[in-house]
C-alpha cells in the first residue's frame, strides 16, 4: 500500500497533467485517512479554486495555514481566494502573514497594495478616516509612487485635522502628477492652516503656471497674499480669480473683499456690484457691499444693504456685527448695542464685536460695562489692538493716566499704523508739559463742516493734510470747521469747535475738494462729516499754502522749545540738510514701501561738496541707521535737547520744515514737512521705478507714491 507522500506525489501528477478528476479524488483519499494535512489541504484549495469552486477551496486553505502556518506560499494562495471571493480584508492579512514570514515576496506586495487602498477607500467612504489614513499610510510604505495613496491619504489627514500629514501627502501627490491642481490646492490650504503662508504660495505657483484661467488656485493666492499683507498682489489674484470665473459669484466676494483689505472700497464696490447683478439674493455680496459702502462712507446705503443681507440670512452673526458696528460708527448707540448683541448671542467669540458694544456703552456713559466689553474681548484675542484702545479710554476717562498710557504703548506695538493710540497718548502726555491749549470755541451758527475721525485715521502727517485741507475748505465756503480732541491744539493753538451732533459721513472722493477750495460749497445745507486721508495731488491746495503753513505755526512752550531747536543746529553750520528715513510701522505692506539707505547716500556723495558748511540732520525712528551716515557727522533729534514727552517726533518734523535742502521718504510725516517749508531750496524724494532720489514740489504732485 502507497504512502501519504506517495499518494500525494501521484495526485500532484495528475493536477499538473490536467486530470483534475482523478487528482481530487486522490486529494479527497488522503485528507480522509489524514485529515488537515497541510500539502494536501493546500493542494485541494488550489484545484478547486482553479475549476470555479473558490467557496469550497477556501476551507481547505485555511486548514493547510492552520496545518503549516510558517509557509508563506499557503498565506499567499489563501489571499487570492479570499481576494476572489470579495474578502478583501481577509486577503490583506494573509498577504501581509506572507511578507511576515518572507519581507521580499515581491507578488505578494504587488497584490496586497491595491487590496490596502481598496480597504483605505471603503474606510474613507464609511467615515473612518483613522483607519483610512492607517491603511493609505501601509499602501505608500508598499508603493511610494502611489499616486491615488498620497492624494486620499492627504484628504483623510485633513479630515482628522493632521495638517501637516495633509501637507507632506498633498505635497508627494503633487510631485507625483505635476499637472494635479487639486493636490497644490490641497497642500496650499493645508500649509496656510498652519501658517506656513510662504509655502502655500509656493504649492500654488505652479498651479497657476499650468492653467492660469483656474480660479480656485488665484483665489487662494488672494487670500495668501493677504495674510503677509500684499495687499496689491491680493488684489490682483483676486481679479484673475474672478476674471476666471466671471459668473462665480463667491470669487467675486473674495475680490470685494481683498480690496477692502486693501484700502481700495471703490474697486470693491464695483466687484460687489458685479456680483450683485449676477445673484441678486447673495446674502454674502451684501454683506460686502454693505462693507464697501461704509468704507468710503456711504453709511445710509451701507445700512441698508447690511439691513437686506440680514434678511436674506436672518440671524448671521457677521451681517448683525457688521451693520452693529456701522451703527455705532454712525452714532446710533441703542441701534448698535441691539445688533451687537444678537451677534454677540451666535458668536460670543467675536472680539471686534465686544469692542464695539463697549464702544456704544461708552458712548452712553456706562464706562463700567465699556470695561467688562474690554476685558472679554482681551480675553478672547489677547493684545487685540482695538479692546487694548477702548480699554484705555475708559480707563483715561477715569483719571487712571499711568494705566491708560500703558494700555496706549500696548496698542501702537501691535498696530504702529492706527492712529487712535498714537494720539491719545501725545494728548495725553502733551498736556503734562504744556497744558490743555486754548479752550474750543463755541459754534457759530455757520455751516458745520467735520472732521470727526481726526486723530484716528493716519499719524501725524496724514492729521495735518486732514485738518489743513478741510479747514482751509471751511473758510473758503463760510463754514466752520469741528474737529474732536487731536494732536493740533495743543500744538499749534488750535481752538475748533468740538464735535457736535453726527453729521452725514461723506468720502473726500465724494465733496469735491477741489470745488471746496475753489469756495464751490456743498450742497447739503447742514454740511458733511469727511473722512479721507487727503493724500492725493496737492495742487489744489497750491494756492493756498500761506494759509496752510500759518495753520501750523507752534505756540507757548512748544514754539520755544522748536526754536532752541533749530538754533542749535544753525550753529554747527551754514547750510541745512536734513534727511528723513521712516522704519517703524514702514515696510510692512506694498503702499509703504521703505526706500534704502543707499539712495540717501548716492545723493549726499553727489551735492554734499557743492554746499555752503553743510550740517546734515537725520529725522529717523531707528537712529541707529546714523552709523551708516557717519561721515557726514549727522546731528538727530537727541543732540538738540529732551524731547516733548508725547510728541517726540515734533522735532524731526520740524526740523524738516525748516531745512534748507530736505530729502523725504515715502511718507506723509516729511512731506507735510516740506509742504511748511517756507524757505524750502531743494526737495527729493525715493522713486521706486528709478531706484534713486528725485526732485519734487511738495506743492504739485501726489503726497505717497505707489
Amino acid at each position: 500500500m502507497a504512502t501519504v507522500s506517495e499518494a500525494l506525489s501521484i495526485a500532484l501528477d495528475h493536477h499538473i497533467a490536467g486530470r483534475v478528476a482523478e487528482a481530487e479524488t486522490l486529494y479527497g483519499r488522503i485528507l480522509e485517512a489524514v485529515p488537515g494535512h497541510p500539502d494536501a489541504s493546500h493542494l485541494m484549495g488550489l484545484l478547486l479554486a482553479q475549476t470555479g469552486r473558490a467557496a469550497a477551496a477556501l476551507p481547505h486553505l485555511n486548514a493547510a495555514v492552520a496545518g503549516d502556518p510558517a509557509s508563506p506560499t499557503y498565506h499567499l494562495n489563501r489571499g487570492k481566494v479570499q481576494d476572489a471571493l470579495g474578502r478583501t480584508a481577509g486577503a490583506a492579512a494573509s498577504w501581509l502573514a506572507t511578507l511576515r514570514l518572507q519581507p521580499d515576496h515581491a507578488e505578494a506586495a504587488e497584490r496586497l497594495a491595491p487590496a490596502l487602498r481598496l480597504l483605505a477607500e471603503t474606510a474613507f467612504d464609511s467615515g473612518a478616516l483613522a483607519s483610512a489614513a492607517a491603511l493609505y499610510e501601509r499602501v505608500l510604505a508598499l508603493d511610494p509612487q502611489n499616486l491615488p495613496a498620497a492624494f486620499d491619504g492627504a484628504m483623510a489627514a485633513k479630515g482628522l485635522g493632521r495638517l501637516h500629514e495633509a501637507a507632506r501627502l498633498a505635497g508627494l501627490a503633487a510631485r507625483l502628477d505635476p499637472t494635479l491642481l487639486r493636490a497644490r490646492m490641497a497642500e496650499a490650504e493645508a500649509r496656510r492652516a498652519l501658517g506656513q503662508t510662504e509655502r502655500a504660495i509656493a504649492a500654488l505657483r505652479p498651479a497657476v503656471a499650468l492653467d492660469p484661467a483656474q480660479g480656485g488656485c488665484w483665489a487662494s493666492l488672494c487670500l495668501l497674499r493677504n495674510d503677509l499683507g500684499q495687499r496689491g498682489a491680493a488684489v490682483v489674484a483676486g481679479r484673475r480669480a474672478a476674471l476666471a470665473a466671471p459668473a462665480d459669484t463667491g470669487l467675486l466676494v473674495r475680490l470685494a473683499a481683498a480690496q477692502q483689505i486693501a484700502e481700495k472700497p471703490r474697486p470693491a464696490l464695483a466687484a460687489a456690484r458685479r456680483g450683485l447683478s449676477l445673484d441678486p439674493a447673495s446674502a454674502e455680496l451684501h454683506l460686502a457691499l454693505g462693507a464697501a459702502l461704509d468704507a468710503v462712507h456711504a453709511l445710509e446705503a451701507a445700512g441698508w444693504a447690511l439691513d437686506r443681507a440680514g434678511r436674506l440670512r436672518p440671524g448671521d452673526a457677521a451681517s448683525l456685527a457688521e451693520h452693529g458696528r456701522l451703527c455705532e460708527r454712525a452714532g446710533l448707540v441703542e441701534r448698535a448695542a441691539t445688533l451687537l448683541q444678537r451677534a454677540l448671542a451666535a458668536r460670543p467669540d467675536n472680539g471686534d464685536s465686544w469692542v464695539a458694544l463697549g464702544r456704544a456703552a461708552l458712548r452712553r456713559g456706562d464706562a463700567a460695562w465699556a470695561s467688562r466689553c474690554a476685558r472679554w474681548a482681551l480675553r478672547l484675542v489677547p493684545g487685540l489692538p482695538s479692546g487694548l484702545l477702548l480699554a484705555g479710554e475708559v480707563r483715561e476717562g477715569q483719571g487712571a493716566d499711568r494705566e491708560a498710557l500703558a494700555l496706549y504703548d500696548r496698542a501702537i506695538a501691535a498696530a504702529p499704523g492706527v492712529g487712535t493710540g498714537f494720539s491719545r497718548r501725545a494728548v495725553l502726555l502733551l498736556r503734562r508739559v504744556v497744558g490743555d491749549g486754548p479752550p474750543p470755541r463755541q459754534p457759530s451758527g455757520k455751516r458745520r463742516l467735520s472732521v470727526s475721525t481726526l486723530g484716528h485715521a493716519g499719524r501725524f502727517g496724514n492729521q495735518l493734510l486732514q485738518y489743513g485741507y478741510l479747514r482751509v475748505c471751511a473758510e473758503r465756503n463760510g463754514m466752520e470747521l469741528e474737529t474732536p480732541e487731536w494732536i493740533g491744539r495743543p500744538l499749534y493753538g488750535l481752538d475748533d469747535p468740538l464735535s457736535g451732533q453726527p453729521l452725514p459721513s461723506l468720502h473726500e472722493e465724494d465733496c469735491g475738494v477741489p470745488a471746496l477750495l475753489d469756495g464751490r460749497a456743498l450742497v447739503n445745507a447742514h454740511g458733511h462729516d469727511v473722512v479721507g486721508y487727503f493724500c492725493g495731488d496737492t495742487a489744489p491746495l497750491a494756492p493756498h499754502r500761506a494759509r496752510f503753513r500759518a495753520l501750523f505755526t507752534p505756540v507757548g512752550a512748544v514754539a520755544e522749545r522748536a526754536a532752541a531747536a533749530l538754533d542749535g543746529l544753525r550753529t554747527r553750520g551754514r547750510t541745512l540738510v536734513a534727511i528723513h528715513l521712516r522704519r517703524g510701522d514702514f515696510g510692512l505692506n506694498d503702499r509703504f514701501w521703505i526706500a534704502p539707505e543707499g539712495w540717501y547716500l548716492d545723493w549726499l556723495a553727489g551735492v554734499w561738496t557743492t554746499l555752503d558748511r553743510p550740517v546734515l540732520y537725520l529725522a529717523t525712528d531707528a537712529p541707529e541707521l546714523a552709523d551708516r551716515f557717519a561721515r557726514y557727522r549727522p546731528v538727530l533729534a537727541g543732540d538738540l535737547g529732551a524731547p516733548l514727552p508725547g510728541v517726540e517726533f515734533f522735532t524731526d518734523h520740524w526740523i524738516l520744515s525748516r531745512a534748507d535742502h530736505v530729502a523725504v521718504s515715502n511718507s506723509s510725516f516729511s512731506v507735510t514737512a516740506a509742504m511748511l517749508n517756507p524757505a524750502l531750496r531743494a526737495a527729493l524724494r525715493p522713486d521706486r521705478e528709478r531706484a534713486r532720489l528725485v526732485p519734487f514740489d511738495p506743492w504739485n504732485g501726489p503726497v505717497l507714491l505707489p
